[in-house]
């Protein structure tokens, strides 16, 4: 039998499978029996999980989608943490995406500690063409192969993963407790590798290893070509000094910025919803903006978007505890 890393192409399982198979399956990931020379098992499923609603009716989607995350949470870790992801091997330098991360630095003059999501277009396209071009080797078939043909099929050479139906049910509904998960084995297989001096508050770099982007173009967007004059939740007008971007369903259940997931609001709703779902008539509310013929406008920025996944998201995150609903100030 062919070791998963080396494998060009994978077809997942589809039979049907039951949730303790498939607790199972990540149970045997995350224990010392599932090998690891190095942590990218770890970041590619966190570049999946990222991804779960950026996915395509069929389930699919694209290396470069996914290795876009992968690149992102590896250039804040390796070069603005300062933390290795492989052991230091005798008569290297330098792994092979860390040298991809280096060269990035040199071609374009810039600092090591500059966080990625400030880079420019040109410079992130660079890194995650580079990135995906050496890691797609052995990190999908690795992945695919610890998890027992459960998660996705694959092709290296199309470039695309499509998830299992039962899986990908699975990982949105338990979306935070497997996310938490492989950070922590992340974190123990991190401590293992490097030195005391860059472990502090590791748990906390990994988790914001990915950031929100600046929301200013989309505060245009929905002010401007939406003619969102008002605040989403509470109706009141809104100053064009005093307007905040809102993630809709919260960023840190989502991690992910999409006009679809976008509203406008006042400082004091949005500061006082901060981390909470919006009561369900939000939902209804912003799926009809979502129908806008103004969107026609900006189809790229609603790829893949349906309204139906938006109602599943939300019910997602519900299923995994954002369940303290919101609704704004003097408002049933």
């Amino acid at each position: 039998m062919v070791a998963g890393h080396n494998l060009k192409a994978g077809l997942y399982d589809d039979r049907t499978v039951s949730e303790d198979e498939l607790w199972s399956a990540f149970s045997y990931l995350f224990s010392t029996q599932s090998k690891n020379s190095t942590s990218y098992k770890f970041g590619f499923l966190k570049a999946l999980i990222d991804n779960l609603y950026n996915v395509n009716e069929n389930l699919v989607l694209t290396f470069d989608q996914v290795f876009s995350k992968f690149a992102e949470s590896y250039w804040n870790l390796v070069l603005k943490y300062g933390i290795r992801q492989q052991p230091v091997i005798k008569g290297k330098s330098a792994t092979v995406l860390e040298s991809v991360l280096h060269s990035a630095v040199e071609k374009y003059g810039i600092s090591a500690e500059v966080p990625f999501e400030s880079l420019t277009d040109e410079m992130k396209l660079y890194i995650c063409v580079n990135v995906k071009r050496k890691c797609k080797v052995n990190v999908v078939g690795a992945l695919y192969g610890d998890l027992q043909g459960l998660i996705y099929s694959f092709s290296k050479r199309e470039e695309w993963i499509q998830f299992s139906p039962y899986m990908y049910e699975f990982l949105c509904k338990h979306k935070l407790v497997i996310e938490k998960m492989n950070y922590y084995e992340w974190a123990r297989y991190m401590e293992k590798v490097n030195d005391d001096s860059v472990l502090d508050h590791l748990l906390t770099k990994i988790e914001i290893c990915t950031q929100r982007n600046n929301l200013s173009v989309y505060r245009h967007i929905l002010f401007d070509e939406f003619e969102s004059k008002e605040c989403f939740y509470c109706g009141k007008p809104l100053r064009k000094d005093a307007i905040h971007v809102d993630h809709f369903i919260p960023w840190s259940f989502i991690k992910d910025d999409q006009l679809w997931n976008f509203v406008l609001a006042c400082p004091g709703c949005n500061e006082s919803k901060n981390d909470k779902l919006p009561a369900i008539i939000y939902l209804e509310r912003i799926i009809e903006r979502n129908s806008s013929d103004i969107l026609l406008k900006y189809t790229n920025m609603f790829t893949n978007y349906k309204s139906q996944k938006m109602r599943h998201i939300y019910n997602w995150a519900v299923t995994n505890g954002y369940n303290t609903i919101w609704t704004p100030s003097g408002k049933k």
